[in-house]
């Protein structure tokens, strides 16, 4: 069963349009673009779950810490202590996380959540992933073919 696309479509509660008028009506896609972006939305999903997953693949828990960025340099510490003892361990972990799908490193995924100023290259990394996909959710949890 098809389903009208979510970039056309806004709910109105105006009752002035009747009870006989449909709930959804076309939107402006300028609005609806900028304003919903369903891209953006799905970028910012995938790219927690990694961060969750790269958290859980160090046993640093998120709930342990004030802030995302002391989350993140609890992991960045893990990260180096794992280079110094093993480094042939970090492509194994990069695997795991689906990093090499995405063409970036674990020092990426580390440094966006650290500072999410750094964060330009991973979300440049998903919008490409993401980009040329189909409908299947993938293993990173992204629209995939």
């Amino acid at each position: 069963m098809a389903r009208p696309s979510a970039d056309n479509l806004v709910a109105t509660t105006d009752s002035a349009s009747g009870p006989a008028a449909s709930p959804l009506m076309p939107a402006e896609p300028a609005v609806s673009a900028s304003m919903f972006s369903l891209d953006s939305l799905n970028i910012t999903a995938t790219k927690v779950r990694l961060m969750q997953r790269a958290g859980k693949e160090f046993r640093v828990d998120q709930a342990d810490y004030e802030s995302v960025s002391s989350y993140g340099s609890a992991i960045k510490n893990a990260v180096e202590a794992l280079k110094r003892q093993s480094p042939s361990a970090v492509p194994k972990i990069e695997r795991q996380l689906g990093l090499d799908q995405l063409g970036v490193s674990l020092d990426t995924l580390v440094n966006a959540i650290v500072d999410p100023r750094h964060g330009d290259r991973l979300d440049a990394a998903l919008k490409q992933h993401a980009g040329g996909q189909g409908n299947q959710l993938d293993e990173l949890g992204l629209y995939g073919g």
